[in-house]
């Protein structure tokens, strides 16, 4: 292998491409005449009822899709709801889905709960003893004595 370097002024100029005599002069008169020949094609819509119809309803079919598949709303439970519920069964329930007090607990709101589902009595709450004789029923009487 030659490590010669090539240097572009020696080699030679030859043009290895020819046009023939008079070809650019020519050439609009050329392009000129083959426009004139070949009339121009102007798309037209195609547009039918069928067109319409068929538009109009894939448009419902997408409409009734996505409101069949739209998830809904899940509103919270009303405090209406809770309140038919008694203390142990949700006591019950957040054992079974293993959610200790200590974790509700962490959040202010929920100190209230915690603290009626405990045994301490709420410092908020003032009955008197009329009031609580009136919501013990005899039975109850016997079985604490």
């Amino acid at each position: 292998m030659d490590n010669k370097k090539i240097r572009l002024a020696d080699l030679p100029k030859i043009n290895p491409v020819q046009t023939p005599d008079s070809y650019f002069e020519d050439l609009p008169q050329r392009i000129q005449a083959r426009v004139h020949q070949q009339p121009a094609k102007v798309l037209k819509p195609h547009w039918t009822a069928r067109h319409s119809w068929l538009s109009a309803g894939a448009a419902a079919s997408v409409a009734i899709l996505m409101y069949l598949s739209w998830p809904t709303r899940q509103d919270s439970i009303g405090v209406e709801t809770l309140s038919q519920l008694h203390s142990e069964d949700i006591v019950q329930y957040l054992e079974h889905e293993n959610v200790s007090v200590l974790d509700l607990s962490e959040v202010s709101k929920n100190k209230i709960l915690i603290d009626s589902l405990s045994n301490n009595p709420l410092p908020a709450v003032r009955v008197s003893k009329k009031e609580i004789l009136e919501q013990l029923s005899l039975e109850d009487i016997d079985d604490i004595i």
